[in-house]
């Protein structure tokens, strides 16, 4: 068992992005600290995924040193994985705060002034700043959600330029019905606050450039409704019961350690734990059409791969279909789908090259020469590859440039996204999803039961 193997497959866990991870020194693992174990190329990487890449070094060190086999590993670091918090990075900027700054828990609020759960959640965050005087900050932000509520998110934040945010909040909210300009005028006046500089700021839009600010803030996060709440960076959706926010405080401030994880965007984050909560046995129907297809067309188990040129998993798991082929012949056929992932620039003009190379029969063998070039995938290189395989280069030429094939290799990402694709390699055994570059003996054990099911 090598332990290279053992920590790309645990990259294939966490990082189906196809995060270019190069493992350098491997031999020592069992007896060195992991530091010196293991180093990691992380040019490129970003802060989140230095982090990530090492808590997994060390995770998996110490799971090799306790004598887990590759399998055990992965199956490991996954379920520690589903099992952490989710966390997002918000910065706080001049949104509108209140408590402590050094409170031990902050609430970020998104909410738009005309949505009703809003409304609905202000009494909810009352109560916390109640039972949690000294212990809780809130933090609010605009995502005006409809017309009249962007005014009313610019007047707030007028009202606080003179230290009367939070009073016009909870008049905005108790009159949300009623936020036309002479309206807002009306509750500044209330308020006593300096009525021309209250409607100068109004008219001269002066917080425009702050509400699409943290408006933006939201969209990126993937926080599109209100209210959407933060607390130390876990997300909590909508005008939850007070139970459902002590809950979280309560885990906050107790002092135990809690195993955490940064995300991104939450809606991501909502497709990666649906994906994982799919029933493992479900059989997708995977449409072949016009596939490249490799093996008896009458064999009984049909591997489709969604895949990429650029991707390090698609090249491993490569080698893994070569040795299925090798240990069922004439029991298996393989289909190629493109999913040629955005921030792989060649992978989209590869995967043309191979399609172009497949109309004058040589798919498979252009294939080959891209996964074995996986780093040198420029047009350039793509027609020297051509020449090697004595295509006719004048068609091949005219295929490229006229992108003849892109709208198949579209269609099949679109087929994939229907399936659920959103890394690369993901297989479809006979219809039954496999995700990433697993080891042989996962597809192994797939191939068997629908092979003792046919009696074969």
């Amino acid at each position: 068992m090598k332990i290279e193997f053992i920590f790309i497959g645990a990259m294939i866990t966490f990082i189906l992005s196809c995060t270019s991870v190069e493992v350098t020194k491997l031999e020592a693992a069992k007896k060195a600290s992991p530091d010196e174990a293991i180093t990691v190329d992380i040019t490129g990487m970003s802060a989140e995924q230095k982090e990530v890449a090492k808590d997994m070094i060390n995770e998996t060190v110490t799971l090799i040193k306790a004598g887990k086999t590759e399998g055990e590993i992965i199956k490991i670091l996954q379920e520690r994985e589903a099992k952490k918090i989710t966390r997002y990075r918000l910065e706080i900027g001049d949104s509108p705060s209140r408590g402590a700054e050094d409170a031990k828990v902050t609430i970020i609020e998104f909410s738009s002034f005309q949505c009703g759960y809003s409304k609905r959640a202000q009494t909810t965050i009352e109560k916390i700043l109640e039972k949690y005087p000294q212990e809780v900050r809130h933090v609010f932000k605009q995502h005006p959600l409809y017309k009249g509520a962007r005014l009313a998110a610019e007047a707030s934040l007028a009202a606080g330029d003179q230290g009367m945010f939070w009073g016009m909040k909870d008049i905005i909210f108790e009159n949300q019905r009623q936020l036309k300009e002479e309206n807002l005028l009306e509750y500044a006046s209330k308020l006593g606050l300096d009525i021309d500089q209250f409607k100068t700021d109004l008219i001269d839009h002066r917080f425009k450039e702050q509400v699409d600010k943290e408006e933006q803030q939201a969209v990126k996060l993937g926080a599109t409704g209100t209210p959407a709440f933060f607390i130390n960076g876990r997300f909590l959706s909508g005008a939850q019961p007070l139970e459902s926010f002590v809950k979280i405080i309560d885990e906050e401030l107790s002092g135990k350690k809690i195993a955490s994880k940064w995300g991104k965007n939450v809606k991501d984050e909502r497709e990666v734990r649906k994906r994982r909560e799919e029933d493992p046995n479900k059989i997708y129907s995977v449409p072949i059409g016009d596939a490249p297809i490799k093996g008896s067309k009458d064999a009984p188990i049909t591997v489709v791969m969604f895949t990429e040129f650029q991707c390090p998993f698609s090249k491993r798991g490569k080698s893994t279909l070569e040795q299925l082929m090798k240990a069922y012949p004439n029991q298996i056929k393989l289909v190629f789908k493109h999913f040629p992932l955005g921030f792989h620039k060649n992978a989209m003009i590869a995967a043309e090259a191979a399609m172009a190379a497949g109309a004058q029969g040589k798919f498979w063998e252009m294939y080959d020469k891209n996964f074995d070039n996986q780093s040198k995938l420029s047009i350039d290189n793509l027609k020297i590859y051509a020449q090697e395989l004595n295509l006719n280069m004048n068609k091949f030429n005219d295929d490229l440039e006229s992108h003849r094939f892109k709208k198949i290799i579209d269609a099949d990402m679109q087929k994939g996204k229907e399936l659920g694709v959103r890394g690369t390699p993901t297989f479809f055994i006979n219809g039954k999803k496999l995700v990433g570059a697993k080891p042989l003996a996962e597809f192994q054990k797939v191939i068997d039961g629908f092979l003792k099911e046919k009696g074969k």
